[in-house]
């Protein structure tokens, strides 16, 4: 255990150490952050203005579309900053291929599970906390420009879909890494991660503009499971904050705004999208135990 501690340590304080970890890590957060408020938040709120005015009999404010915008573009920041600061955190491994560390790390009485794990909880333990400071600046947010604040329902949904995507992430993000050996490598990993990354979880494009094909590819990726579970957290108290229901957004608006997961024609519930993603996660943590098993030294 004591093992186990000093490693944890050792890689939040190199993590926090080294210049740029915490700029890079929240690069793609930037960038969405930035374009959301330049072009999407405005036409997001013109969009919504156009769907609800298909439904008979409601008015809504432009204050509440824009807090629905605003909303779907926040919840995305979430299963997007897990990927990216993991990436970022668990980059630690490479550089200790690097300087031979690792293999230090691999043939001295620490077990490998030990090693494994630390990576994982260092990693987790970096992400919760700047995700978390991200949500309580979204709670700053809400109550500041639309009077709005997280129940405490809401906030344990958040909380638990923040978890949820921390886990997926650093185990999918460590099985990736663990194949690199160079720094230039992992820095080209993470420029096609952080550019892409945002498109497979619908975070910059709504699924819907995507087409069917590719849309259906998209929502069997965790990416998009996670974002979507993320999304009806924080839309959970629409009713009370909107004239809009839960069951006038379901279908083909939920589908296209990336707020519904659909295979084709069919809709996949909150329970078995949340199964899925599981057992996704569950599959790449046993290809990531078998991968740690048999590495040799740095290979």
């Amino acid at each position: 255990m004591n093992s186990l501690i000093s490693l944890v340590k050792r890689n939040i304080k190199i993590f926090y150490r080294t210049r740029g970890n915490i700029f890079f890590s929240m690069l793609s957060i930037i960038i969405l952050v930035a374009l959301h408020f330049a072009i999407f938040r405005s036409m997001y709120a013109d969009n919504w203005i156009y769907v609800t005015s298909q439904i008979s009999g409601l008015i809504i404010e432009r204050e509440n579309l824009t807090w629905i915008a605003d909303s779907l573009m926040f919840s995305a920041i979430i299963p997007l900053g897990a990927v990216t600061i993991s990436l970022t955190a668990i980059g630690t491994m490479v550089a200790d291929k690097e300087t031979n560390a690792l293999s230090d790390f691999l043939i001295s009485p620490i077990k490998r599970g030990i090693l494994l794990t630390s990576y994982l909880m260092s990693s987790f333990i970096i992400g919760f906390t700047v995700l978390s400071l991200f949500i309580i600046f979204f709670c700053i947010y809400f109550f500041v420009m639309y009077g709005i604040t997280f129940t405490a329902l809401q906030l344990g949904l958040i909380v638990m879909a923040k978890i949820g995507s921390l886990i997926f992430a650093n185990i999918f993000m460590l099985l990736l890494i663990s194949f690199l050996k160079k720094q230039q490598s992992l820095s080209t990993l993470g420029s096609i991660l952080g550019t892409s990354i945002g498109f497979l979880s619908g975070a910059y494009i709504p699924i819907g503009m995507f087409g069917d094909i590719i849309g259906a590819l998209f929502s069997a990726l965790p990416f998009l499971q996670l974002t979507v579970l993320t999304r009806q957290a924080f839309l959970y108290e629409i009713e009370t904050i909107t004239p809009l229901t839960h069951e006038m957004l379901t279908g083909e608006i939920a589908r296209n705004f990336g707020m519904e997961v659909w295979f084709g024609n069919n809709l996949i519930s909150t329970q078995f999208t949340i199964l899925i993603s599981g057992t996704i996660t569950l599959f790449l943590l046993i290809g990531l135990v078998i991968r740690f098993s048999r590495m040799k030294k740095a290979d």
